[in-house]
């Protein structure tokens, strides 16, 4: 399994389960390259209940740390404010390909624990960082958001615990894969 982060003693806080398809598993460098390309992922949370909450959002990457604005108040800060422990998932390169019934994907799943932003100078880094992996964005538009928006957006920091990567790049067309013992191709 790919680590990228880990604790101050060298080890996972999390229980490691080793990924099945060991074949599909990548390196910790080519998740951080994954993670920077991508504009979009989907955060869980421990939601009401200890039920599990999840939400696509965009994002950025600076440094180690993962970046996400959202309103004010909501639900997602309700559940990180009791519970800080998050899964943030990003999903690159879809593509199914219906004639061998199998999708090629590149993804990364990081756990991690998310704070409310509430340094001025990181927030408003973290909110310009985040406006530029949405596409040319002018610095004027960018300086006029930041001015009116800033303030009224908060931005979460998710540090990175642990970071996994799967891919499947490539695929045997579905007439060899349904061959086998007692089955025609």
């Amino acid at each position: 399994m790919a680590m990228w982060w880990l604790n101050s003693k060298g080890a996972s806080p999390m229980t490691e389960r080793p990924m099945r398809r060991k074949d599909r598993q990548f390196s910790a460098a080519d998740a951080r390259a994954i993670l920077a390309k991508g504009t979009h992922g989907v955060l869980s949370v421990v939601g009401d209940g200890g039920w599990p909450y999840a939400v696509p959002m965009n994002y950025t990457v600076m440094g180690t740390q993962i970046y996400l604005h959202c309103a004010r108040a909501g639900y997602k800060l309700d559940a990180i404010a009791r519970d800080d422990r998050v899964c943030f998932t990003v999903v690159t390169q879809a593509q199914v390909i219906p004639a061998h019934i199998t999708t090629l994907y590149e993804s990364v799943v990081v756990l991690g624990r998310a704070q409310v932003v509430t340094a001025e100078e990181e927030r408003l880094a973290a909110l310009g960082s985040l406006i530029d992996t949405l596409g040319d964005v002018t610095p004027e538009i960018k300086a006029q958001y930041l001015a009116k928006k800033a303030k009224n957006t908060t931005l979460l920091r998710i540090q990175p615990l642990q970071i996994t990567g799967k891919a499947s790049r490539s695929y045997v067309p579905v007439t060899q894969r349904m061959a086998g013992p007692g089955r025609q191709a």
